[in-house]
């Protein structure tokens, strides 16, 4: 049956992929890594790819001292979603790891594997290997949420989403230690180790 109105009004922000990983040593306690991909198909500032990994997210420190950088292949790419996406999460905003990630240009990466059963994704810069690795991947759920349901509030979700029971994030050889959380999206129970595929995010025409 084809759809009353199958034009969406409102302006894509980005649409691409954002799988993520995020850790915890205490499942009561803040998250001790992070780990936000992103392979962004369209956006104002252009397409691309972009990591945020956080090894110490809670310390504002930097390289040597802890991988708390920005990696990408487009820098104004990397500063818009930066600026207008992430910071504007609230789990993210004020996490001093993020206030003091440095930009890595990246030197090369790609994906590998099968979202039916394990996924990874790897992203090189100069002197800093990462390898990001989802196991244990549930079925897939398609999700449409409305902008109160979204970190932000502002814009409106499309995506497919991939649970992970058992992800990893491999820094030069090194797995960073910690398990992914239990967390609640739209009233569905998964974890905070997810592959985003498919997604877009649209700006209702009211704004």
């Amino acid at each position: 049956m084809p759809l009353a109105n199958p034009i969406h009004p409102g302006q894509v922000v980005w649409t691409g992929e954002n799988p993520g990983i995020l850790l915890k040593e205490d499942p009561d306690g803040p998250f001790t890594a992070i780990a936000l991909f992103f392979r962004i198909a369209h956006s104002p500032a252009g397409r691309g790819t972009v990591l945020l990994i956080l090894e110490r997210p809670n310390e504002r420190v930097g390289p040597p001292t802890a991988v708390n950088a920005v990696i990408a292949d487009n820098r104004p790419l990397a500063d818009y979603l930066m600026e207008s996406f992430i910071g504007k999460l609230p789990a993210f905003a004020d996490l001093p790891g993020r206030l003091a990630a440095v930009f890595l240009p990246m030197t090369g990466g790609g994906a590998s594997g099968d979202p039916r059963s394990r996924y990874s994704e790897t992203v090189n810069a100069e002197g800093v290997d990462i390898e990001l690795a989802w196991d244990g991947l549930g079925r897939p759920i398609a999700l449409e949420l409305p902008r109160e349901l979204t970190g932000a509030g502002e814009d409106e979700l499309y995506s497919l989403l991939i649970e992970s029971t058992d992800p990893s994030i491999t820094i030069n050889g090194r797995r960073l230690p910690g398990r992914p959380a239990t967390r609640e999206q739209a009233g569905i129970r998964t974890t905070t180790a997810f592959l985003y595929f498919s997604e877009t995010w649209i700006r209702p025409v009211d704004d």
